[in-house]
């Protein structure tokens, strides 16, 4: 949503049926099926524009994006607000109302409310002004805060558990950029090159021990870098503080 190219046309805010479409998660052929259904719901001028020849090519020449309308078109359909709910109406899909709702209250919105702030007097718009800067101070500080509680939190908490505080805050991560395989893959690396090690040398030694001291061989199969990390004090503490530091830098 914040990222819609912003078009205007006849003083008002529009869209291409290619950023309608993109907008509701449906695509561009529905929403010409759609129309040329539903035709008699539409009035020109009203619910939308189309552009074509002279009108057109002015147009074109005051765009400089070329995704919103193709060099080879011969003619472009902007919908208005209108326009837009027309559709929503149609599609009738939960993501359609959504997505209107939202345009409704932004986009199509803004320059309104633009122009009535222009409207007013200058001391009102510098009280108005001092109000937004004050609330947005507000929302900083408070979002500093709550970032500050995190991290220390997190530099503080020594579980004795530390295998599921880390495991934890690693899910975390992955869950946060959506892939968690990369984030544990990384945080072994950095533990190799920080601490000098190497984890599948360490593991193949922990499971030989293992083995002469008569473990099972479902006990061997089982163990895992983590355990491998375990039975060395120095190297656990280095591997803590490394995902508290990843932690802090992806999360907090």
């Amino acid at each position: 949503m914040n990222d819609l190219i912003v078009i205007e046309h006849n003083n008002q805010r529009v869209l291409t049926t290619k950023q309608l479409a993109e907008a509701y998660e449906t695509d561009i052929n529905n929403i010409k099926v759609n129309f040329s259904r539903n035709g008699d719901r539409f009035e020109e001028g009203k619910h939308y524009f189309l552009l074509r020849g002279d009108a057109l090519k002015e147009f074109k020449n005051k765009v400089t994006d070329s995704n919103i309308v193709g060099k080879n078109a011969n003619q472009l359909y902007l919908w208005t607000e209108r326009g837009a709910l027309r559709h929503a109406k149609i599609l009738d899909t939960d993501r359609a109302w959504e997505v209107y709702e939202k345009l409704e209250e932004t986009y199509f919105r803004v320059k309104q409310l633009t122009q009535s702030f222009r409207e007013l007097s200058p001391q009102l718009q510098v009280l108005i002004n001092l109000e937004l800067k004050q609330k947005q101070l507000e929302q900083e500080i408070a979002a500093t805060r709550n970032q500050v509680t995190e991290i220390k939190e997190t530099i503080v908490n020594r579980e004795e558990d530390w295998r599921k505080d880390v495991v934890r805050k690693l899910r975390k991560i992955g869950f946060k950029h959506g892939d968690y395989k990369k984030f544990i893959d990384l945080s072994y690396k950095m533990l190799e090159e920080r601490a000098g090690c190497n984890l599948s040398t360490r593991l193949e030694n922990l499971k030989k021990r293992m083995a002469l001291q008569g473990a099972t061989k479902t006990a061997i199969d089982n163990v895992n870098f983590l355990d491998a990390i375990q039975n060395d004090k120095r190297l656990k503490e280095i591997y803590i503080n490394i995902v508290n530091q990843l932690y802090i830098k992806y999360v907090a």
